[in-house]
Formats: structure tokens, C-alpha cells, sequence
């Protein structure tokens, strides 16, 4: 989700069909170094002063110790097979035809924009639903995996859907027919194909949506068997290059483990297109350190050394291009140490114990934070935008979050906005020195809750 303070666009109704798809302890000590990055476009001060390294932000006391016992592993690790495998499991789909068809309604009012700024044709929208062939659905459930990332869009076409690029704030990227990315390996149910077969509406654990046929496989008992086992391996690097899928696979992706993890890599089966159309399992070698055993001990080092991975990515709404938005990094960076998150801010917010902060004075939401978030393993979220809070740093609050930037005013009154377009470390206070931001529109005005994922034990 992005972080920009705006007024509804006129076409709201397409952004909410587009997103169907939060005890004390002592305190850390700041970082002392600041980073040194030059300060150029696109930056605030936060970003030239605080260390973007995460590491900078571990407690030596408390670096190591696990966020979890062994006992809560076990139970988070269960639950989330439970999640990720849900599709297979499903007694029918959760998506009707009503639900298929509202953005194919949407957007024959209100066409949208295509790359570089051109509208789309009046009747692109009736002639996609024509080829979605909805009088039937669904007519095609089954089980699936998918063998490529891949994505689940608001309708069978890689067009994008743009509002008005000349509006601040919109166009590249925010495609709001991109509900998420998906990496190889991911369980689904088939629910529709297409009038000639190309694009299937599928159901995964975290939305539903069209995808290419070609990214998906259907499976049989046997490899969902070898799926459902608790062995499994979680990437912990992106861009890992896969020979056997001719792409490479991101932090977020997970594959049985067929052999050992050790020095030399981790030996993991991957789902490739079989002779007969079904599933096939490879045994693939992943280079070392490329992969971990589930669960990876979630220590703050740990989470820090994932995190790090991501740093400085480019943001990429709902995972157009590979890239990440704000709820898709913490899913990822979470995933491997067993925790499923679900993948929009308001629905992570809601996921462990999580603590009100409302109306608070900016100062007292600060203090809540420091006081009772525990660095590594909490999310402060706003309304469309979820962080990951890592320490302080001066006694504020310091987060981890891919952002897109905020929402700025002219002398004139014409807004506009200041693009970060970044994973970054800020704190809640960041851009506060830009007069077009000034102290009404930073994040800390916008908190409204801390979640607890876990707590040392």
C-alpha cells in the first residue's frame, strides 16, 4: 500500500476494487554513526542521517535471543501451513461471479489509462469480460500451483489500468488491475478459465485473481502430499536463479525440502509442467545461503539480516514488476520465520495483539511505541500503510517500510507529492523539515495502532 496523504481520487470505487485484493523493556541505545548517503532528490533528512542498515539497530543484550519458544514456534509454523496451503482445502471457491464482474463494470464507466498516458479504447473493458466468459462460472475448479512468478490481476490481461497519470499521485505505479505477485511454488485453486483458455481466476491464500495459464500447473495427491509436509525451505535472498523455472525466485518463496540444508546450499523439489500436464517435482540445489530451514529462529539479528536483503528496493504497488509495496514486504520478510501474514496493511494491522493508539498527541504515540513495541518483530500501522518498527534512534521510534513518499502542498494550494519510492528506515517524523510536507502531513499524524507479532521469552 502506498503512503500518501490525498483526498479520495474521483474513481475510489476502482482502488477498493483493486485492494479485494500491530512490555516494557529497557532501552536501546541510538546509533551513533549517522549513515553519510548525500542527500539528493527524492530524500528527506531521515534518510541522509539514519543508518539504512538494520543491523544498526540491534540491542547487543537482546540481538540473539529468540522472539519465540519452541513450543510457539511450532504452533506459528502450523499455522502457517494452514494458511498457505488453505486453496487445496477449500470445500468451494470464496469469490462469486458478482465479485468477478465488478471491475469489468468499473472500468466500462471509466476505461482508464494505459502506458505512457494513453486512455484506453471505451469498449477494452467489454471486450475483455466477453473473452473472461463469466455466464459459466466457475467452470474449471481445481487444484493448482503455480510454476513462475507470477501475478493475480483484476482482469485476464498484463494492461495496466492506470487513473489519470496527470493526477499527483497517479499512474506508474499504481495499476490498479494488480491485486499481488505471487512466486513459484504457490498453492492455489483454479476457479474459471477463460472463453479460449489462456487466463484462469484463481484463489490463493492471500487473494484471488487472473492469471496466465502458462504460469500454473495443475497438481495431483502426490505433490500435494510432499507440500503439506512441515519440512520445507524458505528463500532468504532475492533474485536466486532457478534453472529448472528460467527465473529467479525472492525472499517470500517456499519449496519442500528434499535433502539437507548445509554449507553448500539447501536442496529443495520445485514444481515444474510434466509430460501429462500435471505437476512434476525437481530436486533443485540452491546455492548457500540462499535458503533456510522453516522456521528460521526469529531472533532480531535474524530478522535484520532478511530485512537487509530488501533495503533500497524500489516499491512496486501490489508487486507490479517484481517489486515490492509496504504489506508485501512484511509478508515477505516474515514468511520465513513461519509467520503467513495476510497481504494488505489493515489486514496485517489486525494480526497478533495489537495495541490502539488513535488520537494520541504525537509525542505520546511515540512514547507508546518505544515503550511497548518490541523492535524486529511489531508492525505500526496507518490507514494503507504498514511498518516494521526496528528500535529508536534519540528515543523516537524508528521503522523499516517500503514506501512510496507523501503527499505535499504548493503556497498555491496545489497538491502534489514528495516520491521515496523505496524501502527505507525512517522515523514517524520523517519529512517534517520539507515545507511542502511541514509537520501536518508526516506518518506519526496518521499511526493508529502497533501489532505484537511475538515477544521474548
Amino acid at each position: 500500500m502506498r503512503v500518501l496523504l490525498k483526498r479520495l481520487p474521483a474513481y475510489a470505487v476502482l482502488l477498493v476494487l483493486a485492494l479485494l485484493l500491530g512490555c516494557a523493556k529497557p532501552p536501546v541505545a541510538p546509533p551513533l554513526v549517522p549513515s553519510g548517503t548525500p542527500k539528493g532528490p527524492g530524500e528527506v533528512e531521515d534518510i541522509r542521517v539514519l543508518p539504512q542498515d538494520l543491523t544498526a539497530y540491534l540491542d547487543p543484550a537482546t540481538a540473539d535471543r529468540p522472539l519465540f519458544s519452541k513450543e510457539q514456534t511450532a504452533l506459528r509454523m502450523e499455522g502457517f501451513l494452514q494458511a498457505w496451503l488453505k486453496p487445496w482445502y477449500l470445500t468451494k471457491p470464496s469469490p462469486q461471479r458478482r465479485d468477478v464482474e465488478k471491475i469489468f463494470q468499473a472500468y466500462e464507466k471509466h476505461p482508464g489509462f494505459g502506458t505512457q498516458g494513453v486512455p484506453h479504447d471505451p469498449g477494452s473493458a467489454a471486450s475483455l469480460l466477453a473473452g473472461a466468459d463469466l455466464r459459466a462460472f466457475p467452470n474449471n475448479v481445481r487444484k493448482a500451483i503455480t510454476v513462475k512468478n507470477t501475478s493475480q490481476r483484476g482482469m485476464p490481461t498484463n494492461e495496466p489500468r492506470f487513473l489519470d497519470p496527470s493526477l499527483p499521485g497517479e499512474g506508474y505505479p499504481f495499476d490498479y488491475l494488480q491485486h499481488t505477485s505471487l512466486p513459484p511454488a504457490t498453492p492455489i485453486l483454479v476457479i474459471h478459465a477463460s472463453r479460449d483458455g489462456s487466463w484462469l481466476y484463481t484463489e490463493s491464500a492471500l487473494t484471488h485473481g487472473w492469471m496466465p495459464a502458462a504460469d500454473v500447473v495443475y497438481v495431483d495427491e502426490n505433490v500435494m502430499r510432499e507440500f503439506s509436509s512441515p519440512r520445507l525451505a524458505a528463500v532468504v535472498r532475492d533474485n536466486v536463479q532457478v534453472a529448472e523455472i528460467g527465473q529467479g525466485v525472492d525472499i517470500g518463496a517456499i519449496f519442500p525440502l528434499a535433502g539437507p540444508v548445509d554449507s553448500g546450499g539447501a536442496t529443495v523439489s520445485v514444481p515444474v509442467r510434466g509430460a501429462t500436464g500435471l505437476a512434476e517435482l525437481r530436486r533443485v540445489r540452491l546455492p548457500a545461503g540462499a535458503a533456510v530451514a522453516m522456521p528460521m529462529v526469529m531472533t532480531p539479528r535474524n530478522v535484520a539480516a532478511v530485512g537487509n536483503q530488501m533495503m533500497r528496493q524500489p516499491y512496486g504497488w501490489g508487486g507490479l514488476d517484481d517489486r515490492r509495496d509496504c504489506s508485501a514486504l512484511t509478508h515477505d520478510l516474515f514468511a520465513p520465520f513461519g509467520i503467513y501474514l495476510p497481504r494488505n496493511s489493515a489486514s496485517q494491522a489486525a494480526y497478533g495483539g495489537s495495541i490502539p493508539l488513535g488520537d494520541m498527541p504525537g509525542e505520546q504515540k511515540e512514547a507508546t511505541i518505544v515503550s511497548q513495541g518490541i523492535p524486529f518483530a511489531s508492525l505500526v500501522w496507518m490507514q494503507g500503510h504498514i511498518m516494521v518498527y526496528v528500535g529508536q534512534y534519540k528515543g523516537r521510534p524508528v521503522l523499516f517500510h517500503n514506501m512510496w513518499g507523501f503527499h505535499t502542498f504548493s503556497n498555491s494550494g496545489r497538491d502534489g507529492r514528495l516520491v521515496i519510492g523505496r524501502a527505507v528506515v525512517t522515523t514517524l517524523r520523517a519529512g517534517e523539515e520539507v515545507p511542502a510536507v511541514g509537520p501536518s502531513h508526516i506518518l506519526l499524524n496518521r499511526v493508529r495502532s502497533i501489532s505484537i507479532l511475538s515477544r521474548p521469552y
